[in-house]
């Protein structure tokens, strides 16, 4: 009787997809979306107090919200993933009358899907109408922070009611 042994190869692959396949039973389905992302558009207005000047904004961001489900064996609460678009706001600066333009558009934030919630985002901004580097460098672009109080529809994600405040970052001592 003749026996056969398997080479160290075909055991250490074959081991492979037996590992691979018990991660891809056990982890199950990944969390995706279940729904296609909804736009509202939120008010926004504030002051960002500082130098040179303080910088009134205000204006419109467009805020998408995705409905996330987890399908996994983890069973995750529902959550939404946030992209913050400010190109809509516009600041004037309060001594000199410039214009500002606040950048940072497509800022995302994944949070846990309740009806209410408060978000802050901090974004750049800098003087003139596009958002650049000038030969000052780095120290020409200031910061703020949006400040959104949303409402959802804990059914589809979307964004039902929301406002949002302009100020400047807080940096405790």
């Amino acid at each position: 009787m003749k026996i056969r042994r398997l080479s160290v190869g075909a055991v250490v692959l074959s081991l492979f997809a037996v590992v691979l396949s018990g991660l891809l039973w056990w982890a199950g389905t990944p969390a995706r979306a279940a729904l296609t992302p909804t736009i509202a558009l939120i008010p926004v207005s504030g002051t960002v107090r500082g130098l040179p000047e303080n910088v009134a904004f205000s204006g419109q961001a467009q805020v998408s919200s995705e409905l996330v489900l987890d399908t996994s064996k983890f069973n995750l609460p529902p959550a939404v993933i946030l992209t913050v678009d400010l190109s809509g706001l516009s600041g004037t600066g309060s001594s000199s009358g410039a214009r500002y333009t606040a950048g940072g558009n497509g800022t995302s934030a994944y949070r846990q899907l309740f009806s209410t919630d408060t978000v802050e985002i901090t974004f750049p901004f800098s003087r003139g109408t596009t958002m650049s580097v000038s030969s000052t460098g780095m120290s020409s672009v200031r910061s703020g922070v949006a400040s959104f109080a949303l409402s959802f529809d804990t059914n589809t994600g979307a964004i039902t009611k929301g406002t949002a405040t302009i100020t400047a970052p807080y940096f405790p001592n």
